[in-house]
């Protein structure tokens, strides 16, 4: 197996892991004794918008090796879903923000606002790496390049959106 293809399953099961893990542990540490009100309305959803978008990540490294596997593009289903992806996570995020500011305006308690808050801003780092600028950057290859090239990475999902969609236009009705 090449280092590549390692590369891609080990981020196609780390985004999955972390989609799944990270709630569960966060709903244990919320609910350890001795428990206060927590305003699940609000934890709830920043936290799944977070697990919504490590689970597109994840999908996309699946699609990726399955497709190199097969020596194919992408599925044709690919560029449709994941451009609708990356504007119903702005809507998402941007409906979330709302909902913390009038919480925050409603007096919500800090440690509410703050879980929300963090699981929201990890969410928009998310988002930000997989359809914008490439944010990690763990390996000698990416880190040569970062300082080769003074500015940040686009991401391989974006890539991979753009030829789709390109290849799409291209296509003949």
């Amino acid at each position: 197996m090449s280092v590549i293809m390692k590369r891609m399953r080990y981020l196609r099961n780390m985004e999955a892991l972390a989609a799944i893990a990270l709630p569960l542990l966060f709903v244990h540490d919320w609910t350890k004794p001795p428990a206060a009100a927590l305003a699940w309305e609000l934890r709830v959803p920043a936290m799944c918008l977070l697990s919504y978008l490590l689970l597109q990540g994840s999908w996309y490294w699946h699609l990726k090796i399955v497709a190199m596997e097969r020596r194919q593009a992408l599925p044709a289903y690919f560029h449709p879903l994941y451009r609708g992806f990356k504007w119903a996570n702005t809507l998402l995020l941007a409906a979330m923000l709302v909902a913390l500011a009038g919480a925050a305006a409603g007096g919500a308690r800090a440690a509410d606002l703050g879980w929300a808050g963090g699981l929201l801003a990890g969410a928009v780092l998310e988002q930000i790496n997989y359809f914008h600028y490439q944010l990690m950057y763990d390996t000698r290859g990416a880190i040569a390049h970062l300082r080769r090239n003074a500015r940040l990475r686009t991401p391989a999902l974006a890539i991979d959106l753009k030829r789709a969609g390109a290849e799409r236009a291209a296509a003949p009705a």
